[in-house]
């Protein structure tokens, strides 16, 4: 017989000899091959979260305290909420408090009413008034005494002390470098434990610091006691400052 005759190949066949082909080339090879650049390396990194928290010894507080009267006639329940307020400031004062740390400015008035069943309409019954008092305390060794001197005076609103610190911003700055450490030794060991190195920071950003959180510790209540702190069984105790991060790192080829 004469020379065999070919048989042409189907478009088929052809594609797949075509993609076998250009799959036994290296990357490099390829883009000689076809003119165009080889893809991209997809990045590699390692997303971790950090904590960080400091505590330290509160310095100050801070005392949210009110007045509230309800009178038929709103003269009268001003009168009185003004002279709870005004003996109230005298025993601050005695204390240490000064006029910087004193804020007496809120004053609310407000109308009081019933239901009356056989008229169909609310009645007025009277007026409540109120105002606040702020004050601010840098001696906590004297915080209960200006609790007792409150509730001595006649104020009938008080808030639990907000105890603070002086070095709150230094204390934020701490606890954000805390997460960011905490950032760090974390996608370090899952780097090590994965068998890869890690590279520099690729981003970071803070979640934000959260208000310092008051620990307060309890005291046995003595009666005998000369001071309002240890009249009260009130102990500061310590405050403590938290922040949190998010962390992206490079791992190493």
């Amino acid at each position: 017989m004469k020379g065999a005759m070919k048989t042409p190949l189907k478009a088929p066949m052809k594609n797949l000899l075509l993609g076998t082909l250009l799959a036994s080339f290296s990357a490099g090879a390829l883009a000689q091959a076809t003119g165009f650049p080889p893809p991209p390396e997809r990045p590699r990194f390692v997303s971790v979260s950090g904590d960080g928290e400091v505590s330290a010894v509160p310095d100050r507080a801070r005392l949210q305290l009110g007045v509230t009267q309800l009178s038929a006639d709103v003269a009268t329940a001003e009168a009185e909420v003004n002279k709870v307020v005004r003996t109230y400031l005298a025993e601050a004062k005695k204390l240490g408090a000064k006029d910087e740390q004193i804020t007496t400015t809120g004053v609310s008035i407000q109308p009081e009413y019933v239901w009356d069943e056989k008229e169909r309409r609310n009645q007025l019954t009277g007026y409540r008034v109120s105002r606040d008092i702020e004050l601010r305390i840098t001696s906590l060794d004297k915080l209960g005494a200006f609790l007792l001197a409150a509730t001595k005076s006649g104020v009938n609103q008080v808030q639990p002390p907000q105890l603070e610190s002086s070095k709150a911003k230094e204390l934020e700055n701490q606890a954000l470098a805390a997460a960011a450490k905490d950032a760090q030794a974390k996608a370090s060991l899952l780097a090590s434990t994965l068998g890869v190195k890690l590279g520099g920071v690729r981003s970071i950003a803070e979640n934000g610091s959260s208000p310092p959180v008051p620990m307060v510790k309890a005291m046995a209540m003595r009666a005998e006691a000369a001071d309002g702190n240890a009249q009260m069984g009130i102990s500061t105790g310590e405050i403590r400052v938290r922040a949190s991060v998010n962390a992206e790192f490079d791992l190493a080829p």
